[in-house]
């Protein structure tokens, strides 16, 4: 048995089911192999920052859809740090702080800048939007296997773990979005680069409702105490919680983290022990920092965890995955129709690429960061790996256990008696308050978000200078420069747009132009007699808007009444003509072979 496609998805999972619905949204059929039986219903990922809910509503799901299975918002805006879930040594909130609400609310056009909701429940709103699209088709408990280049393009040899027969899918592209273990990317030999092991966790999963418990709603409670060590990840109070520890696999065994230890280190932690506690399920995973050498082999992408992967510090890995599959879909999309030829792909990496290892980096750094809050304590950052050390290495391991719990729990109660000190001492209380507040940029990250701009692939640079805010993590700038994102901006006085944002439209390109852009409406009415379906016309001085919203469009785009502004699908700026010099003639064609052929020399 053969089936055909354009692309072959390998991996259902956020980045390869984003990947669909944009190729679907630009006429590319696609089938996805997912090696589950069905979406996994132990979490993972939990945040969703703004640039993917600006993707999803593209995609036709709206953050009203998403927020129904999101936690409250006021919820998601707290991340506290404790000896036991409610004894709270200091907190970040990031609804309480004024001033950055206003920043998120001037530059989004989404109500909330970020949404905690599980990737699960993510997972099963974008799944029903796949089932229900006629050009996508998802094979759950199919495992891709191998691939063979053809003159058509690529055989994949796909396993049915149901019957244990295989078949073929021929496909003109493939996607891997297989994860971290990819075994697309090891079939194709791309190794990885970085370090493969920064720390090993085992997390478990369990449902309740601790509305009525909790004193603090919040995502993430960082719990300090030294019999319990580990972090509470709220995917929503009522619903999701993830318990997370560390291990040490050198000196420990998966067995020894059951769902009795589990369920006995939650109560702990939660600080009753009354409490009915019943684990579903237990996870184990390790934490890199590693980006694929290449990001394109042939006619295969490698996109989400199969391309990079990095702590969770953050909540970037998942976004960062979205953003790449927004990316790719519409340069496949060029080249499958013979517009572009097929190194028109390297684009990809050379944008992306630089944006992972700036979230890795950033997502390594957060990591030893937080590590920063014990310390300040006087805890060792170390301490449960040196205990987890003294129990299994000579001379302590031919003790008998009883003597090594007794060991451990006084060693133990001896780090808990620091974390007392809090109460009585007021300079140690300010100075792990200090350091508490001094986390926010691992939680506050518009710059991260929406701030990237693509410094080379398929833009055309202007000659500009970058603009650099003071703090690349906090704060966001906004700019028409190629390669940025085209901004938000607040439209809605207008009553016909929302934000700038509903100007753009990922099935094609966007040309914006002003009162004196005569030449330039002529110019797209010549090229869209040979590509009618490939650009859109978008004149600021006839969107009827009101005087305000219309100075700070024509600001925001920083083009005079002779210039134009050229906009990717993706809504990043490809190209810039800030004025013209002469009143000749130009065509927009020239500028497409240039993008097409991601040369980096600036246009006259």
């Amino acid at each position: 048995m053969t089936k055909n496609t354009d692309v072959l998805i390998i991996g259902g999972g956020p980045s390869g089911m984003i990947s669909a619905l944009c190729l679907a949204k630009l006429g590319i059929a696609s089938i996805i192999v997912e090696r589950n039986a069905l979406i996994s219903e132990h979490p993972k990922a939990h945040e969703l920052n703004t640039r993917s809910i600006e993707i999803l509503k593209e995609l036709g799901i709206s953050s009203e859809v998403l927020q129904k299975e999101a936690a409250p918002f006021s919820d998601g805006a707290r991340i506290l740090f404790c000896n036991t879930i409610n004894e709270e040594f200091g907190r970040i909130d990031l609804y309480a702080d004024t001033a950055r609400r206003q920043k998120y609310e001037q530059y989004l056009q989404s109500k909330t800048p970020y949404l905690n909701i599980s990737q699960t429940a993510l997972e099963k709103i974008i799944l029903q939007k796949i089932q229900s699209n006629p050009l996508i088709k998802i094979l759950f408990y199919h495992q891709w296997q191998s691939l063979t280049k053809t003159t058509k393009g690529i055989d994949n040899e796909i396993l049915e773990r149901q019957s244990a027969t295989t078949f073929t899918i021929q496909s003109r592209f493939v996607i891997a979005a297989d994860g971290a273990g990819s075994r697309c990317r090891q079939f194709l030999d791309i190794a990885m680069e970085g370090p493969e092991k920064i720390q090993e966790f085992a997390s478990a999963y369990f449902e309740t409702n601790l509305r009525d418990f909790i004193k603090t709603p919040a995502k993430l409670y960082w719990i300090l105490n030294p019999f319990a060590a580990g972090t509470f990840i709220a995917h929503h109070i009522e619903k999701r919680w993830v318990y997370m520890v560390p291990i040490y696999l050198d000196y420990q065994q998966k067995e020894q983290f059951d769902k009795s230890f589990f369920e006995n280190r939650i109560k702990t932690a939660l600080g009753d022990l009354s409490l009915d506690i019943q684990v579903k399920s237990i996870s184990f995973w390790r934490m890199s920092a590693q980006l694929a050498q290449t990001y394109r082999k042939g006619k295969v992408v490698l996109v989400g965890d199969a391309a990079h992967r990095f702590p969770p510090t953050g909540g970037l890995g998942m976004n960062t995955g979205i953003a790449d599959a927004h990316n790719i879909c519409w340069k496949l999309q060029t080249v499958l129709k013979g517009e572009a030829p097929l190194d028109f792909l390297d684009t990809y990496e050379r944008e992306r690429k630089p944006i992972a290892a700036q979230n890795t980096e950033e997502s390594v750094y957060n990591f030893h960061k937080i590590m920063e809050v014990p310390a300040t304590f006087g805890l060792e950052v170390d301490g449960l790996e040196k205990m987890a050390k003294f129990r299994a290495v000579a001379p302590t391991k031919w003790l008998p256990e009883i003597w090594k719990d007794k060991l451990l729990h006084f060693a133990t109660a001896m780090a808990a008696k620091s974390l007392q000190k809090f109460h009585k001492n007021s300079e140690l209380r300010a100075k792990v308050q200090s350091v508490i507040a001094d986390q926010v940029a691992h939680f506050d990250r518009i710059g991260l978000d929406i701030g990237y701009v693509y410094e080379e692939g398929a833009i055309i640079p202007d000659g500009s200078a970058p603009i650099i805010p003071e703090d690349k993590v906090m704060d966001y700038i906004p700019s028409t420069r190629p390669g940025a994102r085209f901004p938000h901006i607040d439209l809605s006085t207008s009553g016909q747009f929302q934000s700038t944002h509903d100007l753009l439209d990922y099935q094609r390109f966007t040309l914006i132009i002003r009162e004196k852009g005569e030449i330039w409406n002529k110019a797209y009415q010549e090229f869209v007699i040979k590509h009618p379906e490939k650009l859109q016309l978008v004149e600021l001085h006839q969107l009827n808007l009101p005087p305000a919203d219309y100075t700070n469009l024509i600001n925001l785009c920083a083009i005079e009444e002779t210039g134009a502004l050229l906009i990717r699908p993706d809504g990043h700026i490809a190209w810039r003509k800030q004025k013209l010099e002469t009143q000749v003639a130009v065509s927009l064609l020239p500028i497409f072979e240039q993008l097409y052929q991601h040369k980096t020399a600036i246009t006259t």
